[in-house]
């Protein structure tokens, strides 16, 4: 992240908005024991919008007329608080006034007046968050917080805006989600400022830290390294991952992700095999993350009839490693594709189980294609077992998330209606083939190449951007854009 950027863009914020500080909102740890209705929303100055063991006073209200993502995206949000605090928050639509109550927790709603103003009042890309007080009458609202966004991507910075502060141990000590009962906060936002762009040239870029050095693997069977412990610092490559390429293969070296497993490091790629004619997931080995990586496992590990990429590793909590791939629509009766599972020999060398469809392309809401491409697992802090993986939406190629029903590599697939990234909210920035790493400074980040084609002047390059888990939910971290703002104001 280019600190001198984040700088310059604080500084105009301030001086659009007028605004010395954040209006953000606190969360808190402590308990409030016993508690099962809050009755008192505002207490020194805050507004109480949820609470630890309590139902929230507040109703949560949505636009009658929201579109699928926006719709998808206060559902996460709402339901992550919810998760967080062990609460629970009403949900109305803006179709049923009758049941908005004295204390209405707006987003994006144009059902509510005040709301409505206030996302007239905004310009493409920009966000608002503020708390109107009613006069006291009870055919009046006594609270309203509004929050309004302009486009997709100002959304995604409206939320992050209710979230960021909450996991870094600010104002977090009487167990609520809250906000500053004069809070009036407007801001733009560019999806240059969240993601970090680099100078690599890859596809399906899977990167590794290790030791304080960043790996970046991609397809080409070709990795870069990073010495400056900073995404966005120089790239130096490219090195090839193996120094010769199988004698039965002749193309198509998709998609290598590398694995610290053990001792060793574990290359789950992909490559075409010339006497089936088909594609397959394969499994290299080598000392140290910078190879060169030597076949391990006995060429394909996947069904030779089958057509096969984007191999995976995933250990369960009883240590028992599983590969996750992609059974590809170019194989399957129905040119559907399917995401698959199978368990591993503990030394990864083979399959020790019949591959087992877990879900189709089709099971989503949000994709437009027959694609499964690039399985990620995610393991969050509650427990939760989510994948990232792409498809197309109507805005490009995009990544969603799958969730397992309880928590485990062979449990029920459920398909989030929230996409963690689409082009929907990225302004221009289409992209997919994901994976999540930590950062070496810390964070937590997605990768993906953007755009998955050239775009006018736009060459299909790796990029990062930065996430927070909150609730069991994965959300875009403009917080961390924020902090490092709010940290040189100047």
């Amino acid at each position: 992240m280019n600190n001198a950027k984040n700088r310059y863009w604080f500084r105009r914020l301030v001086k659009m908005t007028g605004i010395a500080g954040l209006a953000v909102i606190a969360l808190g740890l402590a308990a409030a024991a016993g508690c099962t209705k809050t009755n008192a929303p505002v207490e020194n100055n805050m507004v109480k919008l949820a609470r630890l063991d309590c139902r929230s006073p507040f109703v949560f209200v949505t636009d009658s007329c929201q579109t699928a993502d926006a719709a998808a995206d206060a559902e996460a949000f709402v339901s992550a608080v919810e998760n967080y605090l062990n609460a629970k928050i009403t949900r109305v639509s803006g179709s049923e006034p009758d049941k908005f109550g004295k204390y209405i927790f707006a987003f994006g709603s144009y059902d509510v007046p005040e709301c409505a103003s206030l996302m007239n009042s905004l310009q493409k890309n920009e966000y608002a968050i503020k708390v109107f007080q009613g006069n006291g009458e009870l055919e009046k609202p006594e609270i309203i917080v509004a929050v309004a966004f302009n486009g997709g991507l100002a959304r995604r910075a409206a939320i992050s805006t209710l979230l960021y502060q909450c996991n870094m141990g600010i104002d977090v000590y009487d167990g609520s989600l809250s906000i500053p009962l004069n809070s009036d906060y407007k801001a733009s936002v560019s999806a240059d400022d969240l993601i970090t762009t680099t100078d690599v040239s890859l596809r399906d870029p899977c990167i590794l830290p290790d030791d304080g050095v960043y790996y970046m693997y991609g397809t080409g069977w070709k990795y870069f390294i990073n010495n400056s412990r900073e995404l966005d610092g120089p790239w130096e490559g490219p090195h090839p991952c193996v120094s010769e390429k199988p004698a039965d293969s002749d193309s198509q070296y998709w998609a290598p992700e590398v694995h610290k497993y053990g001792d060793a490091y574990y290359m789950f790629t992909t490559y075409h095999k010339i006497d089936n004619d088909h594609r397959g997931c394969v499994i290299y080995r080598s000392e140290t993350p910078e190879g060169p990586f030597e076949m391990w496992s006995d060429g394909h590990v996947t069904p030779s009839d089958w057509d096969c990429i984007d191999g995976t590793l995933y250990v369960d909590r009883s240590g028992q490693p599983w590969m996750v791939f992609v059974h590809e629509w170019t194989g399957t009766a129905d040119n559907i594709g399917r995401m698959s599972i199978a368990k591993l020999s503990p030394d990864l060398k083979k399959l020790i189980t019949e591959p087992k469809d877990i879900f189709m392309a089709t099971d989503t809401t949000w994709a437009t294609g027959t694609i499964t491409d690039g399985p990620w697992l995610y393991t969050t802090k509650g427990g939760d077992l989510l994948m990232i993986w792409s498809n197309f939406d109507e805005a490009g190629y995009a990544v969603g998330i799958a969730k397992s029903s309880n928590g485990k590599i062979d449990g029920k697939w459920t398909q989030l209606d929230y996409q963690l990234y689409s082009n929907k909210f990225a302004d221009s920035y289409d992209g997919g083939h994901g994976m999540i790493f930590c950062g070496i400074n810390g964070g937590l980040f997605l990768s993906i190449h953007s755009p998955n084609g050239k775009t006018g002047e736009r060459e299909t390059l790796a990029v990062t951007v930065p996430l927070q888990e909150f609730g069991n939910m994965l959300f875009w971290d403009f917080g961390l854009v924020m902090n490092l703002r709010a940290a040189d104001p100047g």
